[in-house]
């Protein structure tokens, strides 16, 4: 039995808190979207839900509304440099959206508080031994302005919490799925998505990282989870958790699993030396992020191939 509550979700303006907002409001929550502008596709697929746009600070403390539970997901992920900002400027705006968030929650009276992290946290280098996936247990050493940022952010909504105010910080990983496109915060694609939009445009799919293995989440699985982890924050959870454990595969694997679904397409492997990634994420907590299977990565590049890649 679901208990219906109001969810506010920053960032729902974009490829994974859109898809967030649609999961809560299937699973009967009453959803208030929040970010600074939704395009027509977005608005369209969130029909039914309270949007609310505007700068998040003050457009939030503006609106009146009055969430159970927030999951934050609103950040500039593009490089600094891109937007005309300093490091100091690009950290300064991710943690003015996070803090700004947490007081407006608090004083709302929410009640949970879900800050989504990212897997950017860790450097290539944070791992034990080779193979082995990046868990809850590893520290991690990320240092570029968005790294820090979430790192910075996990320690500030911790360090929020308080009696009738629970906090979570979840780090995402490498995520596909339909609906995404890009936007001014988040300037590229997914590799996923920019395999696909280069075997579209070229007929040709580039392999700079041919060994690398990465997790995928199909965001279709990823957002219901999230959004019954939000609603129903369970004790005992670290401090930051990992979302779920993915199934991996080698960026040559996946260059190949998209080319036999898009007719004419073919592979070119960039020349050695190969950038060294991090290896993929895991999780060793049991509970909602990992109790149910993943879609297969055939099925998952099925379904999105089937809709916008024409064989």
């Amino acid at each position: 039995m679901v208990t219906r509550q109001p969810v506010l979700v920053t960032g729902a303006g974009g490829f994974v808190c859109s898809e967030i907002a649609v999961a809560l409001a299937t699973a009967g929550h009453e959803v208030l979207a929040a970010d600074a502008h939704f395009d027509a596709p977005t608005r369209a697929r969130l029909s039914g839900i309270t949007l609310v746009e505007g700068d998040l600070p003050g457009t939030l403390a503006q609106s009146g509304v009055r969430p159970k539970t927030v999951i934050h997901g609103a950040a500039i992920t593009a490089e600094p440099e891109i937007l005309g900002l300093s490091r100091a400027g690009h950290l300064r705006r991710n943690m003015e959206l996070l803090t700004a968030t947490l007081d407006f929650a608090r004083t709302a009276g929410a009640e949970r508080f879900l800050f989504l992290s990212s897997m950017g946290v860790f450097d290539f280098e944070d791992t034990i031994d080779a193979g082995q996936r990046v868990t809850e247990a590893i520290p991690a050493h990320g240092k570029c302005p968005y790294a820090a940022a979430k790192r910075a952010g996990e320690i500030v909504t911790r360090a929020a919490a308080e009696d009738g105010f629970m906090t979570l910080s979840l780090r995402l990983g490498n995520i596909f799925g339909p609906h995404e496109a890009v936007r001014e915060t988040r300037q590229h694609l997914c590799l996923v998505g920019r395999m696909i939009a280069e075997a579209r445009e070229t007929g040709i799919i580039t392999v700079s990282t041919p060994e690398a293995l990465r997790e995928w989440a199909w965001l279709p699985d990823l957002a219901p989870r999230i959004a019954r982890l939000a609603t129903d924050l369970p004790e005992g959870l670290p401090p930051a958790l990992h979302a779920g454990t993915p199934p991996a595969i080698t960026d040559l694997a996946l260059a190949r699993a998209l080319a036999e679904r898009i007719s004419g397409t073919t592979i070119r492997l960039a020349s050695p030396p190969h950038a060294r990634i991090r290896p993929p994420m895991g999780t060793i907590e049991p509970g909602v992020m990992d109790s149910a299977p993943w879609t297969v990565l055939a099925e998952a590049l099925g379904q999105m191939l089937g809709s916008e890649v024409a064989a």
